[in-house]
């Protein structure tokens, strides 16, 4: 697969694009050295980093980490998944799956799921490790699941978009759409939206799996990433190059027209205060006003940035990773760029070249 014809496919050992998760004081994130890092979210420090056994590497990490209260969740492109002690930086434990891990694991209600490239959702005990139960579909699975009360919600590149019980790992429903599903999905309001590699996107009843809306939303090219939401709206990225603008309950546009950032959009977008961020494939990072998709701002990080955004519980910082091994907190209050700090993860330091 290629970016525009799409790239995005193109997995290799000692790389990846994982987003951040800032949890208390700490902002964890996989580097494209394929090691997980605790970054003191404050002025951006080197806390501790984790690159796997002294024989084993992780080999890559395109995942976000899951974070709970004790422990923190990575998936190595090697197909372990570890849980590491997020107080003394010790493995708790790990398991090695029979493929590639290419989505982000989730945590809830003391199991942590994780897909893999043999199309086995997993679910294991999230403090010990045993593992609980797996479910099979009919290809890769790239997807993050999205737990909501006992059902998870995730797409496979099998073209179905699945929910099944979190508790035994029971089929309840599935959807098939006419391309690949590697997206994440979006639960809201007792809909499941979700993008297709066959350029449609879709609102599903969460409980049935039947089509919500009477028509999908149709892209000019795949979805990849996962939509974001203030409730009203949904701003779903493609790789056509466009944030869209999606009204939650019909389907039509709510802009006038798409924001063009001119590059396949492979990052999650993210919402603060002052509007709609989102990234693409060329490096460059716009902020977007959310009511007609107005362009406020828009900042270069010299790179292409294809992990996604992860702002602050509150305020208007945003947390990203470019392929230049650069990890960068930006604060956009009031529309502009100040840089709050930035970590080089590949010499170690603050000093991004």
């Amino acid at each position: 697969m290629s970016l525009v014809g799409c790239q995005t496919g193109n997995f290799s050992a000692e790389s990846g694009w994982s987003g951040a998760v800032v949890a208390d004081d700490v902002v964890y994130i996989g580097s494209r050295q394929a090691e997980l890092l605790a970054i003191d979210k404050a002025n951006g420090t080197l806390m501790w980093s984790f690159s796997g056994d002294e024989d084993d590497s992780l080999e890559g990490i395109y995942g976000s980490p899951a974070v709970s209260d004790e422990l923190v969740f990575v998936g190595g492109y090697n197909g372990t998944l570890y849980a590491l002690d997020r107080i003394n930086q010790t493995k708790v434990w790990d398991f090695a799956t029979e493929d590639r891990i290419v989505g982000s694991p989730v945590v809830a209600m003391n199991t942590v799921l994780v897909g893999t490239s043999s199309g086995i959702l997993y679910a294991f005990d999230a403090a010990q490790g045993i593992k609980k139960w797996q479910f099979k579909t009919g290809n890769k699975i790239w997807s993050a699941p999205v737990v909501d009360g006992n059902t998870v919600y995730f797409g496979s590149l099998d073209h179905n978009v699945y929910a099944v019980t979190l508790d035994g790992g029971e089929e309840l429903w599935r959807f098939q759409t006419d391309g690949a599903v590697a997206s994440t999905p979006l639960i809201m309001n007792g809909r499941v939206y979700i993008g297709s590699f066959d350029r449609n996107f879709y609102a599903l009843d969460a409980d049935t799996g039947t089509e919500v809306w009477s028509a999908p939303f149709e892209a000019e090219n795949w979805f990849w990433t996962q939509a974001v939401s203030d409730g009203d709206t949904i701003y779903a990225g493609s790789l056509d190059g466009n944030l869209y603008a999606i009204d939650a309950d019909t389907g039509t546009a709510a802009w006038t027209s798409p924001f063009e950032t001119g590059d396949p959009i492979v990052s999650t977008p993210a919402l603060i205060p002052e509007g709609v961020t989102v990234a693409n494939d060329k490096g460059n990072l716009f902020l977007v006003r959310a009511q007609d998709g107005q362009e406020i701002r828009s900042f270069s990080a010299k790179d292409r940035i294809r992990a996604p955004l992860t702002t602050s519980p509150t305020g208007s910082i945003v947390y990203f990773i470019s392929m230049n091994h650069s990890v960068r907190a930006a604060d956009l209050e009031g529309g502009f760029w100040r840089e709050v700090w930035c970590f080089n993860t590949e010499d170690k330091n603050t000093q991004c070249k």
